[in-house]
């Protein structure tokens, strides 16, 4: 008889949907550490930059109170 516990996996979160997990939206992918979207969005200046506004912006947006959503137009 075995006696193993398991522990849960935490689940990863996407580094390109600040606040969402890993959907694993792509074939033959674990998470994010594999994923050719985020290798692809990490790896250039200027999308990184973008996902890294989009995180303060949604931050901003809780602490004042607000969804942390930012229109399309905005």
């Amino acid at each position: 008889m075995s006696t193993v516990t398991r522990t849960a996996r935490p689940a990863a979160s996407c580094p390109i949907r600040p606040g969402e997990p890993c959907t694993l939206c792509q074939v033959d992918v674990t998470g994010p550490q594999d994923c050719g979207l985020v290798w692809l969005v990490m790896g250039d200046d200027e999308l990184r930059d973008g996902v890294h506004r989009t995180r303060l912006d949604r931050q901003a947006g809780q602490r004042d109170g607000g969804s942390g959503r930012t229109s399309p137009t905005s």
